[in-house]
């Protein structure tokens, strides 16, 4: 009998997973327990054993990890700029995966962000022109893609308008 390699996908850092019929993030890992980001923020520490033997476990989209969220950074930013980086969010999944809640979330694929009918490029472009509609500004294609891989790169933090978040607008006067 030949041992099974990979027979499930990896629960680390960066993974977002199905527990108690909600999808969480994994932001760490300190011995038996794994530290888990709702959608709503909130963090919640659960060991390993409960979170693996609950029913409903899975690990979500195991092939397009993306990085933790630097929430205790993330929260220092002004509410506004929290605001649009979320709003942001939703776009970059929606290009991503065709979903705005992200790969496992429910809902109906838009067909102009539909991966398997649209290339990454059109599907960045439906969404530049989106947004400018929305009022957003005027969003450019490579202003999408620069979006993208800045959430790749480093999740919700990438995401954030940096100029509200430099240190010397938190001086103490």
């Amino acid at each position: 009998m030949t041992a099974r390699r990979n027979a499930r996908p990896a629960v680390k850092v960066g993974a977002h997973v199905r527990f108690r019929g909600v999808k969480w993030q994994v932001v760490a890992l300190s011995g038996q327990d794994i530290h888990l980001v709702g959608p709503d923020g909130g963090g919640e520490a659960v060991l390993a054993g409960h979170l693996f033997a609950d029913p409903g476990f899975t690990v979500v989209g195991a092939d397009a990890l993306q990085a933790a969220p630097q929430w205790g950074l993330f929260e220092t930013a002004p509410a506004a700029a929290r605001e649009k980086a979320l709003a942001w969010q939703r776009h970059v999944r929606e290009v991503e995966c065709g979903l705005p809640g992200g790969l496992g979330s429910e809902g109906v694929v838009g067909p102009q962000y539909d991966p398997e009918q649209h290339t990454l490029a059109e599907r960045e472009q439906a969404k530049a022109q989106e947004l400018t509609a929305l009022g957003f500004g005027r969003v450019s294609r490579t202003t999408v893609q620069r979006m993208r891989l800045a959430y790749r790169k480093q999740g919700l933090w990438g995401l954030l308008d940096h100029r509200t978040t430099r240190a010397s607008s938190h001086r103490a006067g």
